[in-house]
């Protein structure tokens, strides 16, 4: 299979089909009605990192390097148009399967440690569907090792007063697309993030803004129309928020909960804005180099992305 094995969930209203090469969302329905947009996951491949769990960053790394304790690390540029590192490193590795029943599947990889990335990670993603509730999600990394420097192998920075290497920088995200089965221009969205992330023409962030009196601002909800997006939101709600997208003559709204610090919206242009990326994420664009919103995994730390889907009437 070219997506890894796939499976498929049921409860009550609501189908899920999930895939193991990278912990990866195909599709979610409730009642026929499509809650994200899929693909044919037995003949194609996604587009747009549709589904995909993304660590140990999401987003971009610009120029495809990072600065740790004072050591340079290059990793692989995937996207040539922005020169960037996009996305992590096990989107497009096949997990293994470590539990299937009839509303609920586990994956599990392990992130070996690498010249770009010389920290191993053990990562859990587990999805679980209920009747009432929809669709819930957990990724769970452990940093599980460091690699030692030696004089010709790059290895995690050292820190000379105590000779601790350092712990492992981290970032988690998720990349469904909602849908409701009509372009997003026809869509009513509702996202209750005080700021937004500007960037520039390689989508590097740039500067931090009040969505206030912008094209960005969504927190009373409106709609989409030829607006276009492909930002990172924060300033959200302590504790769990709601993203909601609806069409905008009424009807049911797909609803993405989570309680993570940032969300990235993407109007899916190269999709002919057939969905919205919404991405719950714990750090934006860069965290990387900037620090932003970045998660400190010592050996033997654990972090822990939750988030979920469901359909409202």
């Amino acid at each position: 299979m070219i997506n890894g094995e796939l499976i498929t969930l049921d409860a009550g209203d609501y189908q899920a089909q999930v895939a193991s090469c990278g912990g990866m969302l195909v599709s979610l329905t409730r009642a026929g009605r499509d809650l994200v947009l899929p693909f044919d996951a037995e003949a194609s491949l996604p587009s747009g990192w549709q589904g995909k769990t993304m660590l140990p960053w999401p987003n971009r790394i610009a120029g495809a390097a990072y600065t740790r304790g004072g050591r340079t690390f290059q990793v692989a540029c995937n996207e040539p148009e922005t020169g960037s590192a996009n996305h992590g490193l096990v989107s497009w590795t096949d997990w293994e399967v470590t539990g299937v029943d009839v509303d609920g599947a586990s994956f599990e990889t392990l992130l070996p440690a690498s010249y770009g990335y010389p920290w191993s990670l053990l990562v859990t993603t587990c999805y679980r569907l209920h009747p009432v509730s929809g669709l819930s999600v957990s990724t769970r990394a452990i940093c599980v090792g460091a690699a030692l420097a030696t004089d010709d192998v790059v290895g995690a920075p050292e820190d000379l007063s105590t000779g601790a290497l350092a712990a492992a920088p981290y970032g988690v995200a998720a990349h469904p697309y909602l849908t409701r089965g009509v372009r997003i221009d026809d869509c009513v969205l509702t996202l209750p993030g005080d700021q937004v992330l500007e960037t520039d023409e390689r989508l590097v962030p740039t500067v931090l803004r009040d969505v206030a009196g912008t094209e960005q601002d969504w927190r009373a909800g409106r709609r989409i129309g030829e607006a276009r997006a492909d930002n990172a939101f924060t300033g959200l709600p302590q504790g769990v928020w709601e993203i909601r997208l609806a069409r905008a003559e009424g009807g049911p709204a797909v609803v993405l909960s989570a309680d993570a610090p940032w969300a990235q919206i993407y109007t899916a242009e190269h999709l002919g804005r057939r969905g919205l990326a919404v991405e719950p994420m714990t750090c934006p664009a860069n965290a990387f180099n900037s620090g932003v919103g970045l998660v400190e995994l010592e050996v033997g730390q654990e972090h822990t992305l939750a988030w979920s889907l469901r359909e409202v009437d």
